[in-house]
C-alpha cells in the first residue's frame, strides 16, 4: 500500500527503512531518499515507527534531524527537480 503518494513510498519501503535503523520521521524520509511534500503521510509513518521501533530505542538519537520536519513548498520542490 502506498503511504506517501508524493514520493511513491509504500509500506514495504518504509518498513525496510525502519528495520534498518530509522527511528524518526526525518530518518525515514532520508533513508528513502525523499523529502516531505504535502505532509499527509506523516501520521501514518509515525504510527509505523511506533509499531516497529524496538522498545530499547527511546528519545532522540544524537545527530538525528528534529521532528516535525517542515513540509517543502511545492514550488521549491518543483524548482529543485528542474534545476537538477
Amino acid at each position: 500500500m502506498y503511504v506517501c503518494v508524493c514520493n511513491a513510498l509504500n509500506t514495504r519501503t518504509i518498513c525496510r527503512a525502519i528495520d534498518d535503523g530509522a527511528a524518526t520521521l526525518g530518518q525515514v524520509y532520508k533513508a528513502c531518499g525523499a523529502v516531505p511534500q504535502c505532509g499527509k503521510c506523516k501520521d501514518m509513518i509515525r504510527e509505523m515507527l511506533a509499531q516497529r521501533t524496538p522498545a530499547h530505542v527511546t528519545g532522540p538519537i544524537p545527530g538525528a534531524p528534529a521532528d516535525p520536519i517542515p513540509v517543502a513548498p511545492r514550488a521549491a520542490v518543483r524548482n529543485a527537480v528542474h534545476a537538477a
